[in-house]
């Protein structure tokens, strides 16, 4: 049976699904504000037994120019194969999946997932605190440490299938960036973005070119894809929206994350205690030393610029999004200039 909408549900697929008690109701509302996919809270009730009272069901999207987006990119195969293939190895904050199923013709996809409710988004705007960052660094790196260099997720061809970016799209993309957004950036910020963009094709060709350590990337680890656990929750911090996940330098997300989540002094003030947090949470046997993975957030730290300028493009514009990404592109330049990734570019 093919879930395309929550109204292709019925009490004995989610029976089945679940594999427990009979249900015998649910509801559904929606959640989220996600573009090419959307999310449904699914309540349920049993016959007479217990089991989850909620679950989240997750499909494509309803319009087609998002679906066909979606499926174009291969972020829905992506997401599927994520939980189906993958997240079964892992612990920490991933939502356990009942059920995944995929059409690579039409794009239609659903996934049923555990709820992480009763829990707290996070604010890209506001910034973690840092007992957040500790747990966001500290539940990465559990993610990542097992499968650091895997030679079978290496050859996956889903999990490889190439930058959609080049440099000619993202000068085009910071064109646009310079006259919305100009007036409003400093020169260093001018400076810094100029630098990437003029080297992106060639930095990049360096990066995946084999040298590099390499991992399991989410693609977009921050604060507005993190759930915050509170009392009753099932775990500390769960991380959604998987779409993007691919095989790349691994220390892409630990530099995504301290760029974009933490004001730029309150990074500065616990830059090394959150990269040694992240690299003790990696575990005993990995072959890296946090030297390296200090290198790692410093090459790794235009992955912010590059989402700063990319998503403020392609996404609706709404007051909040101008807050937010004024706000990506001061925290995430200022990484730059304080690793002094500058001084990678060609």
């Amino acid at each position: 049976m093919r879930i395309e909408t929550p109204g292709d549900l019925t009490a004995q697929w989610l029976t089945d699904a679940l594999g427990g008690e009979q249900v015998t109701a649910f509801s559904t509302e929606r959640i989220g504000t996600g573009q090419m996919s959307e999310c449904y809270r699914v309540a349920l009730s049993y016959d007479g037994g217990t089991g989850p009272a909620s679950v989240v069901l997750k499909v494509a999207a309803a319009d087609p120019t998002s679906r066909q987006t979606g499926l174009a990119m291969g972020l829905y195969e992506r997401e599927v194969r994520f939980y189906t293939d993958i997240a079964p190895r892992l612990s920490g904050p991933i939502a356990h999946c009942y059920h995944a199923g995929f059409d690579p013709e039409t794009g239609v996809f659903d996934l049923l997932l555990d709820d992480a409710a009763p829990a707290r988004q996070g604010d890209e705007i506001h910034g973690a605190t840092i007992d957040q960052a500790m747990l966001a660094v500290t539940e990465l790196g559990r993610v990542q440490g097992p499968l650091l260099g895997d030679s079978e997720l290496a050859g996956a061809p889903w999990l490889n299938q190439g930058a959609p970016v080049s440099q000619e799209l993202i000068t085009a993309l910071y064109a646009g960036f310079l006259d919305r957004y100009g007036d409003a950036m400093t020169a260093e910020q001018r400076e810094v973005c100029r630098r990437w963009v003029d080297s992106f094709d060639a930095f990049m060709a360096t990066e995946t070119a084999g040298h590099r350590p390499m991992g399991l990337v989410h693609g977009d680890y921050r604060l507005d894809n993190m759930l915050f656990g509170e009392a009753g929750a099932e775990r500390p911090l769960t991380i959604v929206d998987w779409q993007t996940v691919t095989w790349g330098p691994a220390m892409t997300d630990l530099a995504y994350f301290l760029g974009c989540a933490l004001p730029t002094e309150t990074r500065r003030a616990h830059f090394y205690e959150l990269v040694d947090a992240y690299h003790g949470a990696l575990g005993a046997d990995c072959p890296l030393h946090p030297v390296d993975v200090r290198e790692g957030v410093r090459r790794g730290s235009f992955m912010g610029v590059t989402m700063t300028i990319i998503a403020s493009m392609v996404v609706e514009r709404t007051e909040r999004g101008d807050r937010m990404f004024l706000t990506m592109l001061e925290r995430n330049c200022a990484q730059v200039l304080d690793t002094d990734a500058l001084a990678v570019l060609a």
